[in-house]
């Protein structure tokens, strides 16, 4: 199957709170995401379709690129943005809501998961029955949102995995006292499908959320 790079879904991921939080920007609306060279000067201009997004705790975003004015489905990604910040992005239920989530993914996974799995199974619904079928290629979590989002992926097997800045990685795996962490069967398929970036040094982690870059 063929899946985005690693440097189509950063450029995604960088739309996403946007996209999400805007409700002129709907289900079946299309937005662009401009390539630059190292200079700044846009070069190429993707467009995607927006096949599902969710605008609450969780702020995430399905799309599929369009090429050639057709909308290629088997390459449907699900991108799920960071942690709303108490103070930066207000003072509502679902910032306070994330925040909670961010303290309790110090010990264990972050409830978030629970709302990207169901992203995922209503995003699969919607492929089949809007679209007449289709691919979930990729997966990507940003910060408090990538362990949930690797369990995930892992549990539907999605052929590619990015993440960011994964915040409570080494909480996120299966223990007695984590039942919804990570398995070890899970974790093998992310160590074959899946990157994680540390945004300060980019160097590439692992699941135990330590820097690897020697």
């Amino acid at each position: 199957m063929a899946t985005l790079t690693d440097q189509e879904i950063q450029r995604i991921q960088q739309k996403t709170k946007s996209v999400a939080n805007n409700e002129n920007q709907t289900v079946g609306d299309t937005f662009d995401v401009d390539i630059t060279d190292s200079s700044g000067n846009i070069v190429e201009t993707q467009t995607y379709e927006i096949v599902n997004k969710i605008n609450g705790t969780t702020e995430a975003l399905a799309v599929a690129p369009i090429n050639n004015k057709v909308t290629d489905y088997s390459q449907t990604a699900i991108v799920v943005a960071g942690t709303q910040l108490i103070g930066k992005e207000g003072f509502g239920e679902e910032a306070w809501n994330s925040t909670k989530n961010v303290i309790e993914a110090r010990s264990g996974l972050t409830p978030q998961v629970d709302d990207i799995s169901d992203f995922y199974d209503s995003t699969v619904a919607k492929l089949e029955k809007d679209y007449g079928g289709g691919s979930i290629s990729n997966m990507s979590g940003f910060s408090q949102s990538g362990p949930a989002v690797a369990k995930v992926a892992a549990q539907h097997q999605v052929p590619k995995i990015t993440n960011f800045m994964d915040w409570g990685a080494s909480s996120s795996l299966y223990s007695k006292d984590n039942p919804k962490g990570i398995t070890a069967e899970e974790k093998t398929w992310l160590d074959k499908h899946a990157t994680i970036y540390m945004d300060s040094t980019r160097d590439v982690t692992y699941l135990d959320g330590k820097s690897h870059g020697d």
